[in-house]
């Protein structure tokens, strides 16, 4: 099974940097990808990844049906509360569009929701472990 493993570090504050508010990737599943996100903050990591994950499955899924989708995107928001800091809950809507009858479209959405790693794993519960620290 690949890693998904991530980095996140400080880097040079004179080096180029990138306001986050939409940035356009390549994506392995259509041409690009536009993101949007307030800033860079865990909750919104934690939107993006909601997001991130279903996007990438309709996509994935509707190449496996045969569909052609013109039109994807998923928004996701929620809020915080509590002394620590602790997720209200993550709410999500879809747009799409494309080359099948919108009962099958509604279809298409409704099994990827079923079946998204990230939100069913936020669902069921997911360990988080602490590793070693390393100091400078």
């Amino acid at each position: 099974m690949p890693a998904f493993d991530v980095d996140i570090r400080m880097a040079d504050a004179g080096g180029p940097a990138i306001e986050p508010g939409a940035l356009t990737f390549k994506h392995h599943l259509t041409d690009s990808a536009q993101i949007t996100i307030g800033a860079l903050s865990g909750g919104h990591l934690l939107h993006l990844a909601v997001a991130g994950c279903l996007f990438n499955d309709i996509l994935r899924e509707a190449g496996q049906r045969g569909v052609t989708i013109t039109e994807l995107q998923v928004t996701a928001d929620g809020a915080f509360a509590g002394d620590p800091l602790l997720s209200t809950g993550v709410h999500y809507d879809v747009t799409i569009a494309g080359d099948a009858p919108d009962t099958e479209l509604h279809s298409l959405v409704a099994d990827c929701q079923e079946a998204s790693a990230v939100a069913a794993s936020l669902r069921r519960g997911t360990p988080v472990e602490a590793g070693e620290v390393h100091i400078g």
